[in-house]
């Protein structure tokens, strides 16, 4: 059914191509004023129209009655072509004629003078799989052409094309379609097949076809194939295996909204439906990165047209007005790792789970302080009890700030690790009105050890590091630290990869609960 709707909806002439508009009027341009190159090359994506359009160009430059730069698609060379009985329109695939003896074959056929119509066309597609020699008999084709041929190249893959050949040839690059034109085309197809498809289902199918007409009309295929003459979202969701735009946006404002119950609630529902858990993780990254790519330029937002409608782009500029980078790189790099992690898993949602679980550990509504434990506290002495219960009890303005003294601390830096990390919430709360992305990059990191007067600081990613070492952050950090522990460090930051080198023999004590959380990621929430 795909097949045949793709052969059936094919354009026959310009005024049928969905899109290249920039395309069709230069090629109706030089054919109005009679300049017909005779080496051209369609460079684009897959499913964008280069073949159809090669066709319908072929079958203009031979048209005996031209109307405006179109094809009459009456007289005997139009119907020869639309029949496919013509002998001179000859379509090479180049993916299975990659050889020179192909092409020096070509050579000799391009020699003699056309037997019907005017101009013998070769369109030769997926151009660039030709082997190198192949390449080089083509060159010299293509360097005194007869007068009688034209030669179009189609390629998804410019880059492999030699310089060569690209200076021989008009380059046109085709552009992914965008889903309002893909929407369109697929209402216009449906209804000549008499097929009622709802609005969000035709959005599912265009967003899916990766701005492909071909793609979308062979997803629009596989619909109609069910003979139902109403196809609902729903059931395009279950055939494709895929989730709506609108469930992603939806799921993704909640995330926003930090209302992580009601996002738990959503994941069983979609459990309930029989999602398929892999697709939707991918569709959630994505939509992830275009709020991550908008976010830093909207201007964008026109280059992302082939995969978001108007209302959609719309919600993701409401979204990321109320989110920062930061938090949108989280969201990112904890959906990513965890996909990784539990990707063997017999819970397919654990993966999805487990980082909105994590997202919700980390967030401001739910703050924890890294590595401490309750274990850890009890085995503090008394008297670090009560220095560090000092600290943390509220201070007024009148209050004179109390400087601590600590003579023993100097030669005692497991004492001075235990006092940041008892203090380390503290620390990431008083940076908030300075800095809170700077904050939310802490919650990243963790404390692991002092070296001398330095506090080693882990993080898993290069992108925390570099904006902790950065020397403003630094310094304010540094100064964090002494106003809020009384401790005089020097932060120095490291990757978990470069920890690991620097200090190969280091062992962090864990309780059989950092264990659990080192599994499922988080941390650990003070009671």
């Amino acid at each position: 059914m795909s097949t045949t709707l793709y052969r059936k909806y094919r354009p026959s002439d310009f005024s049928q191509v969905i899109g290249q508009k920039h395309v069709v009027q230069t090629l109706q341009n030089s054919i109005k004023s009679g300049r017909i190159g005779q080496a051209y090359l369609f460079a684009g994506p897959r499913g964008t129209g280069k073949t159809s359009i090669a066709r319908i160009f072929a079958k203009t430059i031979n048209c005996a009655h031209l109307k405006n730069g179109e094809p009459c698609l009456k007289c005997d060379s139009c119907k020869t072509i639309l029949d496919g009985r013509a002998l001179d329109i000859i379509e090479i695939d180049a993916a299975s004629h990659t050889g020179v003896d192909n092409i020096r074959e070509l050579r000799e056929t391009v020699k003699l003078p056309p037997s019907s119509l005017k101009y013998k066309v070769y369109i030769i597609d997926e151009v660039h799989m030709l082997s190198g020699g192949a390449w080089n008999a083509l060159l010299k084709t293509l360097e005194e052409p007869p007068e009688h041929v034209v030669f179009i190249l189609a390629t998804t893959e410019v880059h492999k094309i030699p310089e060569t050949i690209l200076s021989r040839v008009q380059r046109f690059d085709f552009t992914r379609l965008t889903i309002e034109e893909i929407i369109e085309r697929l209402k216009q197809i449906s209804k000549l097949e008499k097929v009622s498809v709802e609005p969000e289902a035709l959005e599912i199918i265009a967003a899916s076809s990766e701005g492909g007409m071909r793609n979308a009309e062979s997803l629009l295929g596989q619909v109609i194939a069910l003979e139902d003459k109403k196809v609902t979202a729903k059931e395009v969701e279950f055939i494709l295996g895929t989730v709506s735009e609108k469930e992603i946006a939806d799921f993704v404002g909640q995330l926003v909204e930090h209302n992580f119950p009601a996002v738990f609630s959503r994941i069983a529902d979609l459990r309930e439906s029989g999602i398929d858990f892999k697709n939707f993780g991918k569709a959630l990254l994505n939509y992830l990165r275009q709020m991550l790519v908008l976010k830093i330029n909207p201007d964008l937002g026109k280059k992302l047209s082939y995969e978001l409608t108007k209302e959609r782009l719309g919600q993701i500029q409401k979204q990321i007005a109320e989110i920062e980078i930061d938090a949108i790189l989280d969201m990112i790099n904890i959906l990513q790792e965890n996909t990784e992690r539990f990707k063997n898993s017999r819970i397919p949602q654990l993966y999805l789970e487990a980082s909105i679980a994590r997202l919700a550990v980390n967030s401001d509504d739910s703050p924890a302080p890294p590595i401490a434990t309750q274990t850890d506290v009890k085995k503090k002495k008394p008297a670090e009890e009560k220095s560090a219960a000092e600290n943390r009890s509220p201070k007024t303005s009148a209050e004179p700030k109390k400087e601590l003294t600590k003579p023993d601390r100097k030669e005692n830096s497991s004492t001075d690790l235990e006092l940041v990390l008892a203090r380390w919430l503290d620390i990431m709360e008083s940076l908030k009105s300075y800095n809170h992305s700077l904050s939310s990059v802490l919650k990243m990191a963790s404390p692991s050890l002092i070296e001398g007067k330095n506090l080693i600081i882990k993080t898993k990613y290069d992108f925390y590091k570099d904006k902790i070492t950065e020397t403003q952050n630094r310094l304010t950090i540094e100064d964090a630290i002494d106003k809020i522990t009384g401790v005089n460090l020097k932060i120095k930051t490291l990757t978990e990869k470069e920890f690991q080198t620097e200090y190969p023999d280091f062992k962090e004590k864990k309780s059989l609960l950092q264990e659990a959380v080192d599994i499922f990621g988080g941390k650990i929430v003070k009671e």
